[in-house]
């Protein structure tokens, strides 16, 4: 079966995507939200501060030369999973998200914690992968929790399957939000640095 760019994939199986991210100037964040926002601080008790980073749905990076990526998580393999929303040459998805009417979208430029980013370099990128216990239901699973992204100016984000709260849920957190529990238990693989 040949997997395409277009298809949701973990990320050892994007290396030359995520490597191909080193570089390259980061404009846009955007992340999706499937349910109302009401129902965010009502049933999930967020904030709105907390709707950027933690809302319900998918996130896409947008670059400056055109590449958008989108990011998301799959919890029976346990791990992120990326795909390629739109080439530099404007080739896209068959069906893109920021074009689903349902999903409500959050923006990183509306969210002081989270413009810093925008108009930055991305200077390396590095995949998160948790090392399970040897009697864990997890042994078979990829485990790709997370893709750390650091940036030219210092800053880091990571596209996270749980690392902040040990949940199935995707949100983007900073490298200091990852839960304790996780300390001594994550294996950090580097994929590209911009020397």
């Amino acid at each position: 079966m040949v997997i395409s760019v277009y298809d949701e994939n973990i990320p050892s199986n994007s290396i030359g995507l995520l490597a191909g991210l080193v570089g390259r100037k980061l404009v846009n964040m955007i992340k999706f939200n499937n349910v109302p926002e009401q129902e965010l601080i009502d049933n999930y008790y967020m904030e709105p501060d907390e709707f950027f980073p933690q809302a319900l749905g998918p996130m896409l990076f947008y670059f400056e030369d055109g590449l958008v990526i989108g990011g998301g998580s799959i919890p029976s393999k346990n791990s992120v999973v990326m795909w390629v929303e739109k080439k530099e040459n404007g080739k896209h998805r068959e069906w893109l998200q920021e074009e689903d009417e349902r999903a409500i979208p959050f923006y990183a430029k509306d969210y002081e914690e989270w413009d810093i980013y925008l108009d930055q370099f991305v200077e390396s990128v590095t995949i998160i992968k948790e090392i399970p216990e040897s009697d864990s239901k997890k042994l078979g699973l990829p485990n790709e929790r997370g893709v750390l992204i650091k940036f030219e100016n210092g800053l880091d984000l990571i596209m996270s399957h749980g690392l902040h709260d040990c949940s199935d849920s995707e949100s983007l957190i900073k490298l200091k939000d990852i839960n304790p529990y996780f300390e001594g238990r994550l294996e950090f693989i580097s994929i590209g640095k911009f020397d």
